[in-house]
């Protein structure tokens, strides 16, 4: 198990919320301070909101959202319209909180039911189709325990480990990796814990990650743009936890990490990673870029739960303050973080509890109502579609747990080189899928990437070696750039800095023996979305 405290980054920008009063549209929180508004109860039809909403001159949610109810009802409906039964026996935690998810294309809804099975179901109705029976339950409401790919094709969760899926264990133990903060455990003997299965909407199985004798995956968080999925564990029979490890559909190998984080989730597109992490004064937010993986601190407080990145991926919103219980808005590039908490009603709201979404057109936060009123925090009353811009609560139907559907922003791939030293040079080059290929499959051993890029009259080529068990890079490469003046080939060591089986960047020096004497210099190679 590893660990290794947070590297502090830089604060950027501030966020800017032009709203100070909250309209409240037939809100669960009572009526609102503006004469202007119209307080409607929360079954109001939806011919009726929209009356209330044309005027405060404002958009309604949309798009498909799916509902858990404390009687294990599954509801799918269009934002906050009266939504259809389409499901029963839907499982709950101990706050009420259901396993829920829409897949990317609107059309699936997928949930875990009672007797531990993995169950699709059309969002419009229909019959139900189970996918898998071996799901894990226990840790409903505390993790996110299954999570669709991009495309909807296929769908990832949290699977009981057997016995046949242990790997046996070598008498003598890998060496540890160097770095400080590493440091060998004991492992338990005889204890499974849980791995990540991969399946279609078929139900056939498409991947098996992980060894419940060593490891026990307890949640996971899927990239909404690639193949990549971050997998939160613990040593299994322990609370222990190790630090995030990456891994892909495309292979059971997993990729640690020396991120000591919770609650890892993906911006849309695809380039960076929100995770909560410890601070010295409690907890904080960092982003981590996916193409060279620097870190960046954007938030500390006492508590910081429940981050989610809006569809745009410039915004993110969380839980902060004592139990979670405001609601909090911060800029992507970090900031000054504004506070968006609803008016309050009976009891302590929560925002520990649960997850926090956006709707698509990334217009409403979608949250349930947990609150503690004279024990623990339970989930239940009429779910929140919250304008964070306008501050206006428009309440959806009375359920314990509430999932939009999220969809990939897709930007072009792109790589950029940077040289840096008797020659600086910068250009960008796009990736077709061809290319793309090449530059995130990574086998088990050493990988040769032969990648010719163009960009107009640019021209890149590489010839590297990566050894995926060191992440030790050499090989050559090509630059020529009329524009720039330059026509040169470079041989290049380096380290590969890779996500799951993603090379995601290649940074070192390089050697220039065109001229004499030989030249060198730093370079770095990204790979990214957008």
């Amino acid at each position: 198990m590893t660990s290794l405290g947070w590297t502090l980054g830089g604060v950027a920008a501030v966020l800017a919320v032009g709203v100070v009063l909250f309209t409240v549209i037939g809100s669960p929180f009572g009526a609102s301070s503006s004469s202007t508004t119209t307080s409607v109860m929360p079954t109001t039809t939806a011919a009726a909101v929209t009356t209330t909403t044309d005027v405060n001159q404002g958009p309604l949610p949309t798009d498909r959202v799916a509902y858990v109810t404390s009687t294990g009802l599954v509801l799918s409906g269009t934002g906050a319209e009266p939504p259809i039964q389409v499901a029963t026996d839907a499982a709950r935690g101990p706050t009420g909180l259901g396993a829920i998810a829409v897949a990317p294309t609107g059309d699936l809804i997928a949930y875990l039911r009672t007797d531990g099975a993995l169950v699709v179901v059309p969002s419009t109705g229909g019959a139900a189709v189970v996918l898998a029976a071996d799901a894990v339950l226990a840790d409903i409401g505390e993790h996110i325990l299954l999570a669709w790919d991009p495309t909807g094709a296929q769908i990832a969760y949290i699977a009981v480990g057997t016995a046949d899926m242990a790997e046996p264990r070598a008498t003598t133990p890998k060496p540890l990796s160097a770095g400080q903060g590493v440091y060998r455990v004991p492992m338990p003997e005889g204890v499974l814990g849980n791995v990540v299965k991969v399946v279609d909407r078929t139900g056939a199985a498409v991947m098996r990650i992980g060894d419940p004798s060593t490891r026990s995956m307890v949640g996971l968080a899927s990239s909404k743009s690639d193949d990549l999925m971050l997998l939160e564990s613990v040593i299994p029979g322990t609370d222990n936890p190790y630090t995030l490890a990456a891994a892909t559909s495309g292979s059971d190998a997993l990729t640690p990490t020396f991120l000591s984080a919770d609650e890892p989730t993906f911006s849309s597109d695809g380039s960076f990673i929100i995770a909560v992490g410890p601070d010295k004064s409690g907890k904080e937010m960092i982003r981590i870029a996916t193409d060279s993986l620097t870190r960046t601190t954007l938030v500390s407080a006492d508590q910081i739960c429940a981050p989610s990145v809006s569809p745009d991926s410039t915004r993110i919103v969380y839980g902060a303050g004592p139990n979670c219980s405001k609601l909090m808005l911060i800029s992507a590039r970090g900031g000054a973080p504004v506070e968006i908490t609803p008016p309050a009603q009976p009891g302590k709201a929560s925002y520990r509890s649960g997850e926090l979404s956006w709707t698509a057109d990334g217009r409403f936060i979608a949250f349930a109502d947990c609150r503690s009123t004279d024990g623990p925090v339970t989930c239940g009353g009429p779910v929140t579609f919250l304008d964070p811009d306008r501050l206006v609560v428009v309440p959806g139907t009375i359920a314990t747990t509430v999932a939009t559907v999220t969809r990939p922003l897709l930007g072009d791939l792109r790589l950029t080189v940077v040289l840096a030293g008797p020659i600086d040079y910068v250009g960008t080059f796009p990736v077709d899928a061809e290319s793309e290929g090449e530059l995130v499959e990574v086998d088990g051993s050493t990988s040769n990437l032969n990648l010719d890029l163009v960009n107009g009259d640019q021209e890149l080529s590489l010839d590297l070696q990566v050894a995926q068990g060191s992440q030790f890079v050499t090989g050559q490469m090509t630059v020529i750039d009329p524009s720039k003046g330059i026509n040169r080939s470079f041989t290049v060591l380096g380290t590969a800095s890779v996500i799951g089986l993603r090379v995601a960047s290649v940074s070192g020096i390089w050697i220039s023996t065109d001229d004499l004497p030989f030249v060198s210099g730093k370079f770095r190679i990204g790979l990214r979305r957008g």
